[in-house]
């Protein structure tokens, strides 16, 4: 089970810090944030075995962090090689990977921001894993790295800094294996974000258009008409009656376009919550990423029609999109899995040929996931920016928002029409035809 957060990432965080009772794992790719470190003190503090793995860079051993106060009371700090002494697979890294009572992973990456271009593991947003198999493949990776596999930890060893343990190179088959599985559920859960998004979105210029549309018509009416006969006389005026003109335009093709558009539904807390719920589970099932060749065609053109569903809110067409994935029985694979059949696979596991073919599949596997992350990312980073999600996610309260939008087009469309009643009629009404 994966939960995302995209919001809020460190509340998240924090509070499951404040429950962890027996072990914090944490290893974190480039510096750890000094709220992270000081949640893993009071962790220690409070009886916690607390071991942090980061990389050995002048920016950390030069950190206004004073890296003894946690070993000085009995955690355990592992310096790596620097990720540019590393192999490629370092590179794949989330930012942090942490391991909370060996019972909950989070991986990704705290904070907003845009992740380098390339390394599309570095995707803003935590990714909740509580599934058994996946917190012992973590705690696996990042101790087989650090070596604490091999020695038990003595809580009352780590006296200073200077016990650290030189982290030897990671990157083997088994690492790849669990990366491919973190930047395949990190890619699902940024396209479920830029649904969520969307959706919102699209209930937002539904709203809008519902509490403004017809002043909004009339508004740009009467803008259009003043620019048209204020070009008359003005040449300067011109290309600013074009733009006008071309705004009206657009306007009243998105007005038809809308009216064949029910709209999406408003969703109450718990139908938000069962949609949202439903929308992941089908995604997990159809996105053409997790099926084999074969099923890439079909489980495209259901993964569009759940896009569709869920950025309108309607749970009956999802529903009905479950029978239909049922029906079509994709198989899905594992991460960093090759579509090779057993029958197929050679009985020599230990053969040179077939672990170079393997090894070459799962690389081949990383770069594709990567790719699918960035793009993803690219995606949301898009929708963020945009004018309507700027404006909705910094409107608590639409309806306040509307009512100051009808008063300021109430007033420029005062002005406009008492600006033309003043002038001679002289020039045709561009919205004539309309």
């Amino acid at each position: 089970m994966t939960e995302a957060f995209f919001h809020q990432e460190w509340a998240h965080l924090e509070d499951a810090l404040a429950r962890t009772r027996s072990r914090v794992t944490l290893r974190c790719k480039h510096t750890v944030a000094r709220v992270v470190f000081d949640a893993l003190v009071q962790c220690r503090r409070q009886g916690a075995q607390v071991q942090l793995s980061l990389p050995d860079t002048a920016l950390n051993r030069h950190s206004a962090i004073a890296w003894e106060r946690l070993s000085a009371i009995g955690g355990q700090i592992a310096w790596r090689q620097p990720a540019s002494e590393l192999t490629a697979a370092d590179g794949s890294f989330p930012a942090l990977a942490l391991v909370l009572d060996d019972a909950q992973v989070f991986t990704g990456k705290l904070g907003t921001g845009i992740c380098p271009a390339d390394d599309a593991s570095e995707v803003p947003g935590l990714l909740g894993w509580s599934d058994a198999d996946f917190v012992r493949q973590t705690r696996q990776v990042i101790d087989d790295e650090a070596g604490w596999s091999v020695v038990e930890v003595d809580l009352g060893a780590a006296l200073s800094a200077s016990n650290a343990v030189q982290i030897r190179r990671g990157g083997g088959a088994a690492q790849q294996a669990w990366l491919a599985g973190v930047l395949q559920h990190h890619a699902l859960a940024t396209q479920a974000e830029i649904a969520e998004t969307q959706r919102q979105m699209a209930l937002f210029d539904h709203a809008q258009e519902q509490s403004l549309g017809p002043l909004m018509r009339d508004y740009l009416r009467a803008k259009a008409l003043y620019l048209q006969q204020l070009a008359l006389q003005d040449q300067a005026a011109r290309e600013e009656a074009r733009a006008a003109q071309q705004r009206w335009n657009d306007y009243e093709a998105s007005q038809a376009a809308a009216d064949q558009d029910a709209g999406p539904l408003t969703l109450d807390d718990d139908a938000l919550d069962q949609i949202k719920q439903l929308y992941r589970r089908l995604a997990m099932q159809c996105h053409p990423d997790r099926v084999a060749d074969a099923d890439q065609a079909r489980a495209a053109q259901l993964f569009q029609s759940l896009q569709t569903s869920y950025r309108r809110g309607d749970m009956a067409a999802l529903y009905a999109l479950q029978e239909s994935v049922a029906r079509a029985g994709f198989q899905t694979l594992a991460s960093g899995e090759s579509q090779q059949s057993d029958a197929a696979r050679p009985t020599q596991a230990a053969d040179a040929q077939v672990a170079h073919e393997e090894q070459a599949a799962l690389e081949a596997r990383l770069r594709a996931l990567r790719s699918a992350l960035g793009q993803r990312h690219e995606a949301l980073e898009a929708l963020r920016t945009s004018a309507t999600w700027r404006t909705l996610s910094s409107q608590p309260n639409w309806d306040v928002w509307f009512a100051q939008q009808q008063q300021y087009l109430q007033g420029e469309l005062q002005r406009f029409e008492a600006e033309l009643h003043t002038r001679a009629p002289s020039a045709p009404d561009p919205m004539a035809h309309a």
